[in-house]
C-alpha cells in the first residue's frame, strides 16, 4: 500500500493513489476488481472529489480493505450500493461472487 496521503491531494498524489489502488485491484477475481475500479472511478468523478486507499485484496478473491482518505464518505457505501456489491462497510468491500 502507498501513502500516507495528504489530507488535501494533489494531481500527483491522486495519481500515486489511483496506480496504488489499480495494484490491489490487479490481485483481486477480474470481475471483482473491475466492480471495485469503477467504485473508485466514480467516487473521483463529477465533482465528488472522494477517494479511498485500496489494502489487503483477497488474492483471486471477492473482498477488499480501504482506508477513507478525502471527500464525502457517505459516498463509499452509496456508490458502491447503487454499483451492486455485496458489502460496504467502513473499511471493506466485498462483490458478489465470494
Amino acid at each position: 500500500m502507498g501513502g500516507p496521503y495528504k489530507a488535501s491531494l494533489s494531481p500527483d498524489d491522486i495519481n500515486n493513489l489511483f496506480n496504488d489502488n489499480v495494484e490491489e485491484i490487479n490481485k483481486m477475481y477480474v470481475a471483482a476488481g473491475s466492480m471495485i475500479k469503477q467504485l473508485i472511478m466514480e467516487l473521483s468523478r463529477g465533482g465528488r472529489n472522494t477517494y479511498i486507499s485500496l489494502y489487503n485484496a483477497a488474492p483471486n478473491g471477492h473482498i477488499v480493505y480501504y482506508n477513507f482518505i478525502q471527500g464525502d464518505q457517505t459516498l463509499v457505501s452509496r456508490v458502491g450500493t447503487a454499483l451492486g456489491l455485496k458489502q460496504v462497510t467502513n473499511n471493506m468491500l466485498e462483490v458478489y461472487g465470494g
